[in-house]
């Protein structure tokens, strides 16, 4: 067996603390994980991971291990990064990206920022909430915000969904604060999230695990940027993934309406992803990465 190879595998198996998910993200077949990792046991005489049928842990040895084994696996990459024709040659070309309404003006700028130093790299920028499956067969870099499908997606998580009600403070200097989740549902104005792919109303969630429909919603969109423009003019309270509305609150454009009931919904992400046919070409890797990055900087607030 290739050692670099094998410590490679070795690396995903140590950072994902799953066997089977490092292979996805590879690639390869569960087994081959397995025998890089009982490869290198051999090659060392010693174990690197303690493994069971509910989780699999990084021996005390292997942590050391894994140290210099990522160093020599990155400096690696890095030379043939730089110096083989062929990553030269793939980092020229088209890459179509598509993503959901994300309400995130940077996003762009962030990420021709990034690929500044690949003026070759063409992006087919695809930017909706529908997307139909033959559109999405032709994808090879998306966001997304559900629950991610690993099986044929190399997959960077980015945050989970947070859902927070919010409204401009005239309006509830007007109304005053709703004292529950009823109240908020009765004697509100509340807008309307669309659903393009049903042509109905998403369902409002709560911490405490109730959930509505708004029956009589005062403004209706699909477009998250037309929703905050309404809710910010003081015209109804929106419920919005966190990340959209951290701006407004943060400036007092927006507050947070019953921030009790602001619930996380770990099994949905924000999560970036690409197909495993392209997880060796160079220029889909920067568009990934130059997502990854971008996304992670504006949620850390940089």
């Amino acid at each position: 067996m290739n050692k670099l190879e094998a410590l490679r595998l070795f690396c995903a198996a140590a950072e994902t603390a799953n066997f089977r998910q490092a292979a996805r993200d590879n690639g390869l077949p569960p087994q081959a994980v397995s025998r890089a990792v009982a490869f290198l046991e051999q090659e060392f005489g010693d174990m690197l991971f303690v493994r069971n049928t509910r989780s699999t842990q990084i021996t005390p040895f292997g942590e050391q291990v894994y140290r210099q084994a990522k160093a020599a696996v990155q400096q690696t990459d890095s030379v043939f990064q730089e110096f083989s024709l062929n990553e030269r040659v793939t980092e020229r070309g088209l890459v179509r990206v598509a993503m959901p309404r994300l309400g995130y003006s940077g996003l762009l700028d962030g990420v021709i920022a990034r690929l500044a130093a690949y003026p070759e790299i063409v992006l087919d920028w695809r930017c909706g909430n529908e997307l139909r499956d033959t559109d999405r067969s032709q994808i090879d870099v998306g966001i997304r915000v559900g629950t991610a499908q690993k099986d044929d997606f190399i997959v960077k998580n980015i945050v989970p969904l947070t859902l927070v009600n919010a409204a401009a403070p005239s309006l509830l200097a007007c109304l005053g604060e709703p004292c529950d989740t009823a109240d908020l549902q009765t004697r509100f104005p509340l807008l309307g999230h669309l659903n393009e792919n049903t042509n109905s109303i998403f369902s409002w969630e709560f911490a405490d695990g109730s959930e509505f429909v708004p029956s009589q919603p005062t403004f209706i969109a699909p477009e998250t940027e037309h929703l905050l423009a309404v809710a910010k003019a003081g015209r109804g309270i929106g419920q919005f993934a966190l990340w959209q509305v951290r701006d407004e609150i943060r400036s007092g454009s927006l507050k947070t309406v019953l921030p009790k009931q602001t619930v996380v919904l770990e099994n949905w992400q924000l999560y970036v992803y690409r197909p495993n046919r392209h997880r060796n070409t160079a220029r889909v890797k920067r568009v990934f990465d130059a997502l990854v990055g971008v996304l992670e900087a504006w949620l850390q607030g940089d």
